[in-house]
């Protein structure tokens, strides 16, 4: 007995010095250090996510100043995929989702043409890229969700489209540099949420998924070649690649030595053929939750690239969890339409 509580005396202590109170079982656990009326360290053998530098694991019962969603049948769907697919036996090439496969992913027009990419964070609230807006009204956009061929007009789904309302640009946003580079689009009515229109999760603040392997799904070009969008909806896998990396290889393209990344940009991708390019901008960057990878959240929106599909030249993302402050406000807007659910995690006053 003796044997092994000494060394666990030892273990509990270097967790205790190492700051322990940032491991959770989940991130709806971790809450900023000032909500948290008694933080205690987590110790347990089972999976584990750490908290950001500002957050704590804390226990539901000690959480003070924060909203708490509202339970919903559905939140057990939130960030969930179709990884078979809605269609049966559907065949798809690899480099195609099946059907129905995200639900999350929205299909921007304008007066019956594609424009881009986005996603849905609440029933009535879409986000994207500000760039894809630019001289854009709200009456110009029309917002389809549960959309997979876009050529076809049967469909086991039909989609669902809903007009934009309201378009919120962030107001450093900054089309030279692409710094950032994000949007809201308020709908006219939410839509109504099942296993084919879904919303995705979003990210705890300042989280950083570096060197993970994530993906980007629509109808964009895939090479400077195509001449079209994909009627049928796209999937790519892009590793992230880490900041300093992606700035150093930047540089070596026509954006010269001296280009800086903007601190709210990330960076994917960097592979030879493989690649998001024209019309994808807007589109979701979304990752697999730890231990479950069917479950995903949101860690960019596609925003710049250098050429298309060049080996060592990655694409640029907004990084979301740098964002969650500003996006945060917005989605307590909404709340007060009938229909709308949060993403399963818990929001600022």
């Amino acid at each position: 007995m003796s044997r092994f509580f000494a060394p666990l005396v030892i273990f509990l202590g270097l967790i205790l010095s190492s700051g322990a109170t940032h491991m959770c079982l989940s991130s709806d656990l971790c809450v900023p250090r000032e909500n948290c009326r008694e933080e205690e360290p987590f110790f347990g053998f089972r999976s584990t996510i750490e908290c950001s530098d500002a957050e704590v694991c804390c226990e539901k019962s000690n959480v003070i100043g924060m909203i708490s969603p509202p339970q919903h049948p559905l939140d057990r769907l939130l960030g969930t995929s179709n990884p078979n697919g809605l269609a049966g036996s559907t065949q798809v090439h690899d480099d195609q989702s099946k059907p129905n496969q995200f639900p999350w992913v929205m299909a921007l027009f304008v007066k019956d043409f594609y424009l881009g990419g986005g996603s849905l964070i609440t029933a009535g609230l879409v986000l994207t890229a500000a760039h894809i807006l630019v001289e854009l009204s709200p009456n110009d956009i029309m917002v389809r969700a549960g959309e997979w061929d876009l050529s076809s007009s049967e469909k086991l789904s039909p989609p669902t489209e809903r007009q934009v309302i309201k378009i919120l640009n962030h107001e450093a946003f900054n089309y030279s540099s692409a710094a950032n580079n994000l949007a809201l689009l308020f709908l006219d009515s939410p839509f109504q949420l099942g296993a084919n229109i879904q919303t995705i999760r979003l990210p705890i603040p300042d989280k950083t998924f570096d060197q993970r392997i994530c993906t980007v799904a629509g109808w964009g070009m895939r090479s400077s070649a195509d001449v079209d969008v994909q009627p049928i909806q796209q999937k790519v896998d892009l590793p992230v690649v880490e900041s300093p990396k992606c700035q150093g290889q930047l540089r070596l393209t026509r954006l010269g030595s001296n280009y800086q990344l903007p601190a709210s940009l990330m960076c994917a991708g960097g592979e030879e053929g493989r690649d998001v390019c024209f019309l994808f901008g807007g589109s979701a960057l979304f990752c697999s939750l730890d231990g479950d990878p069917n479950r995903y959240e949101q860690a960019g929106i596609v925003s710049f690239g250098v050429g298309c599909g060049q080996p060592n030249v990655p694409t640029t993302f907004t990084h979301v969890s740098k964002f969650r402050e500003w996006i945060n406000p917005h989605l307590k807007q909404v709340l007060s339409v009938p229909g709308n659910t949060l993403p399963a995690m818990s929001y600022y006053p």
